[in-house]
């Protein structure tokens, strides 16, 4: 570890300089292209995953593979909210602070993964994955929790590395690492479906690939840094100091945790009011919607980076920049609502191998989900300082409990479509109105 330290020493700080529209924008399309790229590839990779999984389990096998591997976002969300701190850690240019907030976040991570793993195998042996799952468990359901659990406990660290190349300014790299993941993926899945292998391959095969990700980017951040990170991630001893990180962390880890109980949740309530097939066919629609947003997510995220940058010369919202930004964001969540309403029945169908149809109805919920995130994201991105966060966090609170309470009775009316229209009207009204009257009425000013 001490050789880590000294070698971090000799870093070059990030430059600090000021930023304007043009750059705010080539940093999004930079961002954007590379996720892109890798969503080609990716979406190739997924849709074959699907089918795959469907060929060799059938739809009843696919939906509890699907939903198994949603579980863990029911826990948590990639890094916990360390990300933040690490992302606002580099924008300061402090380079003891930096790896303090990287040591500090790499230890809560690995407390969590490790807690997580450890529920995940408890909940398998205990027999408790039959009432979880409901309708769509089986013999295989138990390995399943276990091996996914596992895994994502390992990957909580791992994913460190995409963080600190945000913090960078190079989060391009980390996509396309993530790229790398989604193929890895794909050759679990394929080898998987040659030798028959059970359940549990199949749903672990994600965070293989995230895994797989996690550590690249974790040893390119180390490269550019010049230290040995993928180290001082895996083992952060207490000789070496960490940081508060609460403040940034703490609200964003709600943020994270009640969006994902929201989204993920909708599989829970099609299982317990509906049957497989419902389950199969969002899951069929949600693996569209999924590379959709996190096209635009991609394109944001390079913004927290330069945003924070700004706040350190001026409090005041760059409100030029952050309409502009809105526009460009409100056209291309249009562009992606149109692709999905107009291709995605027929390629969500094809995933199912026909025997299910997935109509535009779902798609176009979808659509509407991918749009209300799309025109928050650049005011997100601007209240990404603790009191913009614990703003945000509240708002995600209260976007999850509305969300809950109105997908059980749509899930009984409308079936798979039902809590997808709930969640965007949902996060609509609680989250991307407040946020935009909270930046344009009052001019960015803290709370």
């Amino acid at each position: 570890m001490s050789s880590s330290t000294s070698e971090s020493s000799e870093t070059e700080a990030p430059d600090m300089s000021a930023v304007g529209s043009r750059s705010y924008l080539q940093a999004v399309l930079r961002s954007f292209a590379a996720k892109a790229v890798v969503l080609v590839l990716g979406g190739a990779a997924t849709l074959l995953s699907a089918r795959s999984v469907v060929d060799t389990l059938g739809i009843a096998g696919y939906a509890l593979v699907a939903l198994v591997s949603t579980l863990p976002s029911l826990l948590a969300v990639s890094e916990l909210g360390v990300g933040a701190a690490v992302i606002d850690a580099f924008s300061s240019g402090d380079r003891e602070h930096m790896l303090r907030t990287i040591t500090a976040g790499a230890r809560t991570l690995l407390c969590a993964g490790s807690a997580i793993a450890v529920c995940g195998v408890l909940t398998a042996v205990s027999g408790a994955a039959d009432a979880l799952l409901a309708s769509t468990s089986g013999p295989g359901a138990a390995p399943c929790i276990a091996v996914v659990s596992v895994l994502f406990g390992c990957s909580l660290p791992l994913s460190l590395g995409g963080s600190v190349l945000g913090g960078l300014g190079r989060y391009h790299f980390a996509v396309l690492l993530q790229g790398a993941g989604t193929l890895i993926a794909l050759t679990v899945v394929l080898l998987g479906a040659a030798y028959d292998a059970p359940p549990a391959v199949f749903a672990a095969s994600v965070l293989i690939g995230q895994c797989a990700a996690g550590a690249g980017s974790l040893l390119l951040a180390g490269r550019m840094l010049r230290m040995r990170l993928l180290r001082v991630v895996l083992f952060p001893l207490r000789r070496f100091p960490g940081t508060r990180i609460i403040q940034l962390a703490g609200p964003m880890a709600v943020i994270k945790v009640t969006s994902a109980v929201a989204y993920g949740a909708d599989r829970l309530v099609l299982s317990s009011v509906a049957t497989p097939v419902a389950v199969a066919v969002y899951s069929a629609g949600a693996q569209l919607y999924a590379p959709a947003s996190a096209l635009i997510a991609a394109a944001a995220l390079p913004l927290w980076r330069m945003f924070s940058r700004h706040r350190r010369t001026s409090p005041q919202a760059p409100r030029r920049q952050l309409l502009q930004l809105t526009a460009y964001f409100t056209a291309g969540g249009l562009a992606i609502s149109v692709l999905l309403v107009t291709a995605g029945p027929t390629v969500a169908s094809w995933m199912l191998h026909g025997r299910v149809a997935v109509g535009p109805g779902l798609m176009a919920a979808f659509s509407a989900l991918v749009l209300s995130h799309a025109v928050n994201y650049p005011v997100a991105m601007w209240l990404s300082d603790p009191a913009g966060l614990r703003f945000q966090a509240v708002r995600a609170v209260l976007m999850a409990v509305v969300n809950l309470a109105a997908s059980v009775p749509l899930a009984h009316f409308m079936g798979p479509t039902g809590p997808v229209f709930a969640s965007a009207g949902a996060h609509f009204l609680c989250v991307t109105v407040p946020c935009h009257r909270r930046v344009f009425t009052r001019r960015g000013r803290a709370a």
